[in-house]
């Protein structure tokens, strides 16, 4: 663990593999011989084994963790509080709610220590590894680079390693690139990255070959080992934006509760010079108690429970209800491609996109294909593709049923079908027709289909009239590779003729059907859609305008170096292809930099770092363990469409909980400056316990405000301590008035009762004591009943009876209130005079009346905030403009374009003072129009 912490903290990056790459062409000899064990020893010191590191947490400590937040640490506060003053029954209370919170949140953390052992999960195997001259099985946790590993078809590569010797391979990266097909190695090396063609990830599998790899990298310095490190790096989400907010507004809020009690004492013991006695102690603690919210973390559980089981009915298990929150104020979604976007499953077109010649239609190049393909093979992804288009081109539904069909009209000839290798690239069929005629198939790649290689060792031929098919053949096939597609070419040869070239069958994953739909609902929700793949960049361009997502598509070389060039690019940009794992760590960095708040969807290893990053990871159906854990969301049904009803149920979710805050500080700055107001301007006191009760009861009260009904926004919620504290001390300050002016001139309206308990709370012997204990009930009852209607006003942005609350928040409000009008109009306990119906029903007009003007000044307040609150809050800078078509360039003219935008001034300037005509003309490459 130690050469891993090391490793870890190493600026430069993954360590270099202990030998010059270049030995893989002049002394491959050398590399096949393997490590001796003195040797395996040293590099196990200075790489450590070949596992994914990990410092899990004690539970004890992590149980603890769940007590020492912000908010917790104010309700622990609370309690002490009501420990001093021996307030038991409160006490009780709020250490409930904080143990269940605590107990809660604890369980939620532990889950999510699942990130790092489903990557694991994958190393966990033996392999053959050649150590002191011979293979011997070990386990791959203990392979070294510079070891030499034999593979098969079948294994998964356990650490980063180049190809030496053996069969050409097949080696297929979906989980670690997106890459829907298996690539080929060795193959061609890509541009500038020599030996980048034998190369073999780990966590890959290899689909078909054998050979003999030699270990570049293990551990932490492997791509997988890169994503466990990026994941356990931006672990840690336990806010939401939200939440956040709510504290800082909260702890405003004490700050100005504490200040009122500091100054009220100052005022009380050294200008009054009352005698600090047990009852003013308990006041002033009572005025702290009231202030911390303490059902409040309660209160989010509940909502984001409920909305997490919504939005499980809807395909989406929530694993980190913060996730909830955040979607509410979601600018950018960074969606996956393979199987979020598109449907996972490749597609042969055989409509006029196929290309057919020497007569041929695009149905019979199709049958042909057919028959080249081999149905037991339901791994294979071009067979089944093949085979499923023939079905549908049949009118049928089933693949077994249309082969069956199919046979009786064509028998396979003895031995007469040759199988795909990558040697040959083809596949061939010898098939005898009902009617007699003999037919041989063939389908592979379309220059091998036009022309064998004499040196494969396969059945060999050329083309009739090979160069005018080569000249036709090649054309459509660079047309359809521009608008993404990849081909198939077919052969045929009737009767032992000439082999004709058939046609070109045209494959792609195409897009769900919901695709195009539910990203036109989320740019309407105003956020912001980035596409961002392992596949190639053609084919990424033309889903991305098939889906009407933007086809300004860029590859991951524009995401280096940083600069503000850069950041533009990513801010702008609909997608990118060919990506990497940390490629897309990147992009989710950059616009987290920016101050957006970033979604990302993914299924693959390769998500998984990305994934943990941004503020909403969203694993998609039949996503693989490490995405899963490394999201917040993990979704049950295909597509993006259960994102949308995320996005639609947390903006609902916001709502409620913007309801409550506002509708809590509210009532404490009623109460507090209440108060206050009446130690300074009349020397009386309020019973303490009348203040917790409220307190706490409003607060078990609102919890209903998880099913409230709300509409979702059409925006982006940005939350802001300002607006937070602008609307509810408006209202708050607005309600302290009501309350005081019922103080002052009650009497003037109400019972005789209430009368004589003014006129004697006023006289002069009642100074600095309690108030006439009529008169304080009355207040008490104003007070709780003005506080209880309030959330009705809250939770809406016009008048309280504008919408339809919940009927459970409807029925809590009413239940808790005819107990209170109950216990003051019996007054069974003696803690509350007995009040007159008459002045109850007075209290209670005066409330609703008070609580219109509250609208007004609501509605005021929040005019006066959408007028003058910061362009910013709103605004979000990664959405597109509308007209795109001026800013449009093909990204093969990508490296012009960088330098336009990153510093060529002088090429920009000639771009800029090109006519309009010709400017159009630098525009995006063509797309494909069928």
């Amino acid at each position: 663990m130690g050469d891993y912490q090391k490793m870890a903290d190493a600026p430069a990056g993954p360590l270099p593999p202990p030998y010059p790459l270049a030995k893989l062409d002049s002394d491959k000899e050398g590399l096949l011989k393997g490590l001796t064990d003195a040797e395996v020893a040293e590099l196990v010191k200075k790489y450590g084994l070949n596992e994914v590191p990990e410092e899990k947490e004690p539970l004890w400590k992590m149980f603890l963790k769940q007590f020492t937040g912000p908010m917790q640490i104010m309700i622990e506060c609370a309690a002490l509080l009501c420990f001093l003053i021996h307030n038991w029954p409160d006490f009780t209370i709020i250490m409930v709610l904080l143990m269940t919170n605590g107990t809660l949140g604890f369980f939620e953390e532990k889950s999510a220590q699942a990130s790092v052992d489903a990557l694991k999960a994958g190393l966990e195997k033996k392999m053959p590894v050649k150590r002191n001259g011979k293979f011997d099985s070990i386990p791959v946790v203990q392979v070294v680079p510079g070891d030499v590993l034999f593979m098969r078809g079948g294994d998964i590569v356990p650490a980063d390693c180049y190809w030496v010797e053996g069969d050409p391979c097949q080696v297929d990266e979906a989980a670690l690139t997106g890459e829907s097909l298996p690539v080929k190695v060795p193959r061609k090396d890509d541009d500038g990255k020599p030996f980048s063609g034998r190369q073999m990830w780990s966590g890959s599998i290899l689909k078909v070959g054998e050979c003999q790899a030699v270990v570049s990298h293990t551990g932490v310095n492997t791509m997988i080992g890169e994503a466990a490190k990026a994941i356990q790096e931006a672990s840690g989400k336990d806010i939401g934006v939200f939440e956040g907010k709510i504290i800082e507004a909260a702890q405003v809020l004490i700050l100005i509760t504490v200040v009122v009690v500091t100054f009220l004492f100052y005022f009380m013991y050294v200008i009054q010079g009352v005698e600090i006695t047990d009852e003013v102690l308990e006041m002033s603690l009572s005025l702290v108690i009231a202030s911390v919210p303490v059902a409040l973390p309660m209160v989010m559980k509940v909502t984001l429970s409920i909305g997490a089981k919504e939005m499980s009915d809807e395909g989406g298990i929530v694993t980190h209800l913060t996730a909830l929150e955040e979607i509410a104020s979601m600018k950018v979604l960074c969606s996956d491609k393979t199987g979020t976007l598109t449907t996972a499953q490749m597609t042969v077109y055989y409509d006029e996109t196929a290309k057919a010649y020497n007569g041929f239609t695009a149905e019979q190049v199709l049958e042909f294909a057919s028959l080249a393909s081999n149905e037991a093979n339901k791994d294979d992804p071009i067979d089944s593709a093949v085979l499923r288009a023939y079905a549908k081109s049949k009118g049928m539904t089933n693949v077994d049923d249309a082969v069956d069909k199919r046979k009786t009209l064509y028998s396979l000839d003895p031995e007469g079908f040759i199988g795909f290798n990558p040697i040959v690239k083809r596949t061939c069929a010898a098939v005898t027709a009902k009617d007699g005629t003999k037919w041989f198939c063939s389908k592979g790649m379309v220059d091998v289909i036009l022309k064998t290689n004499p040196e494969d060792e396969g059945k060999q031929w050329t083309v009739d009239n090979y160069e005018e098919m080569s000249k036709q053949a090649s054309k459509a096939d660079a047309d359809l590779g521009i608008s993404g597609f990849k081909t198939l070419g077919v052969g045929v040869s009737k009767n032992g003729g000439p082999m004709k070239f058939a046609g070109i069958l045209p494959i792609m994953d195409p897009p769900r059907h919901d695709t195009k739909e539910t990203i036109r609902k989320i740019k309407e929700a105003q956020v912001a859609v980035k596409m961002i793949t392992g596949d190639h960049h053609n084919i990424g361009k033309e889903l991305a305008r098939q889906i009407d997502l933007g086809t300004d598509i860029r590859t991951p070389d524009c995401l280096q170096p940083p600069s503000e060039a850069r950041d533009l690019i990513v801010m702008k940009a609909d997608g990118f292809a060919k990506v990497k794992p940390l490629d897309k760590h990147e992009v989710v960095q950059v616009l987290q930099d920016k101050g957006l708040v970033v979604g990302m969807t993914g299924d693959g290893v390769n998500d998984a770092p990305a994934l943990a990053k941004a503020q909403i990871g969203i694993a998609v159906h039949g996503a693989t363990d490490a995405a899963k854990s490394a999201g917040d969301i993990v979704l049950t049904k295909d597509g993006l469409s259960p994102i949308y009803t995320a996005i639609q149920i947390s903006r609902r979710i916001f709502k409620r909980l913007k309801s409550y805050v506002i509708y809590r500080i509210c009532i404490t700055v009623q109460v507090v400056f209440f108060l206050a107001a009446l130690a300074i301007f009349y020397n009386l006191r309020f019973k303490a316990l009348y203040i917790i009760l409220l307190a706490l009861f409003h607060d078990l009260q609102i919890v209903t405000i998880a099913y409230d009904h709300q509409v979702a926004g059409a925006k982006p919620e940005t939350p802001t301590v300002l607006g937070l504290l602008l609307q509810s001390y408006s209202m708050g300050i607005l309600m302290f008035i009501q309350t005081m002016l019922l103080v002052s001139y009650g009497h003037l309206f109400l019972s005789d009762e209430y009368g004589d308990g003014y006129h004697q709370s006023m006289s002069s012997e009642m100074a600095g004591n309690e108030m006439n204990k009529y008169m304080e009930t009355t207040i008490f009852l104003q007070i709780s009943n003005s506080s209880a209607i309030l959330i009705f006003s809250a939770r809406t942005v016009g008048f309280f009876f504008s919408t339809m609350p919940a009927w459970q928040l409807t029925f809590s409000t009413a239940l808790g209130q005819v107990l209170i009008n109950v216990w003051c109009l019996w007054a069974p306990t003696g803690l509350v005079d007995k009040l007159k119906p008459s002045d109850v029903a007075m209290v209670w007009l005066y409330d609703f009346a008070w609580l219109l003007f509250l609208d007004l000044v609501k509605m005021t307040a929040g005019r006066l905030w959408d007028k003058y609150k910061p362009a910013t809050i709103d605004r979000n800078p990664a959405l597109q403009a509308k007209d795109r078509n001026s800013r449009r360039m093909s990204n093969n003219l990508r490296p012009s374009y960088m330098l336009a935008q990153v510093g060529g001034e002088e090429l920009g300037n000639k771009v800029a003072q090109l006519p309009e005509g010709s400017r159009n003309s630098v525009r995006m490459s063509r797309t494909y129009k069928k």
